[in-house]
């Protein structure tokens, strides 16, 4: 096969250099870090070398992006993307993709998800669409629990996050933007109405973090499992530490003053302040994800440090599966 690079697109984000730095020493001379900004591509491919190499894309402009995929492999995309261009672009293609991005819930149930599905199978592309923590290592362990129970019908999945951890600009923005915003969530076989940071049980994570409240928020996972596992419910929760900053914003969501953190020019400015922080000591997350089938039930967990360095090892996982053959079917 002639193409064989490893396209990161947004590789110089916070996320995106840790995929680069993952793969670039088993992959060496074939991961390309890219983004609208080539000196800052170039220049975070000198710091994961290993031969990695900087490439300018514009995922908003066609053009750019076929000029990027020339002799790729499989894409990676780890930022936002109107219309989904580089995703298109990829399946016209037939590559390997895989992305780690939030908004992913509007694929769900309605057609952009069945014109994917529809299109990967005339095209032979192998798509892996949300991979990183939420989407992504919770799908590996919901699939693990419903292979033991012998399918699922019910899926509950909790994360939480340390508002002192390492995020990117792009991502923090996300997290501001979501409380003035409503979503469907799945009950019953049905969609349910709501709201980001409303409705919080308490979920019990494992020692020593404890109980923790868990607020309704749009995780892609509540829509695509209806999909791929024909669940009758499935909900997606995020809990925040430090507890106060979670019922700030469950607040501003009762009173509507999240609309105004959720104007972009407020949202920029935060994130610009947080853009490559370092974590700081303790921070942490967690990831609960329950599975029911009839009368049984199981869970499963996952605690660990610096939750990109997560996101970023998940997202690694699928790319070497991709890149070594190991998804040989096509399909999405």
């Amino acid at each position: 096969m002639n193409d064989q690079d490893i396209l990161i697109a947004g590789g110089y984000g916070v996320v995106g250099e840790r995929i680069a730095a993952e793969l670039a020493p088993d992959y060496p001379g074939r991961i390309v870090i890219a983004g609208r900004n080539l000196e800052r591509a170039e220049e975070a491919a000198g710091t994961v070398g290993h031969g990695t190499r900087g490439r300018r894309i514009d995922i908003t402009d066609p053009a750019s992006i076929s000029d990027a995929l020339i002799g790729v492999a499989v894409a990676v995309s780890c930022i936002d993307q109107p219309g989904r261009k580089l995703l298109w672009a990829a399946l016209r293609r037939g590559l390997g993709y895989t992305d780690v991005a939030p908004h992913l819930t509007e694929l769900g149930r309605g057609s952009d998800y069945d014109n994917i599905v529809a299109a990967e199978r005339a095209s032979r592309a192998r798509l892996v669409l949300g991979t990183g923590i939420v989407p992504g290592i919770s799908n590996v362990m919901v699939r693990a629990l419903a292979d033991v129970l012998g399918g699922a019908d019910e899926i509950d999945t909790a994360l939480l996050l340390n508002a002192s951890d390492i995020s990117g600009a792009a991502s923090f923005d996300y997290f501001l933007q979501e409380p003035s915003m409503t979503f469907a969530t799945w009950a019953d076989g049905g969609d349910q109405p709501a709201r980001a940071f409303t409705d919080p049980p308490v979920v019990q994570f494992p020692p020593p973090i404890g109980g923790h409240y868990a607020y309704l928020f749009p995780f892609s996972d509540q829509v695509l499992y209806p999909c791929t596992l024909a669940v009758r419910t499935a909900v997606t929760r995020l809990a925040i530490e430090p507890a106060w900053l979670a019922n700030v914003l469950s607040i501003m969501t009762r009173t509507g003053a999240s609309r105004l953190v959720a104007v972009d020019w407020v949202c920029h400015a935060i994130g610009r302040t947080r853009r490559d922080r370092p974590s700081t000591q303790g921070a942490r997350f967690a990831l609960r994800v329950d599975v029911r089938r009839g009368s049984h039930s199981r869970y499963a967990t996952l605690v660990s440090c610096t939750q990109a360095d997560a996101a970023a090892a998940g997202a690694a996982g699928v790319v070497r599966l991709l890149v070594e053959g190991r998804i040989p079917e096509p399909g999405a």
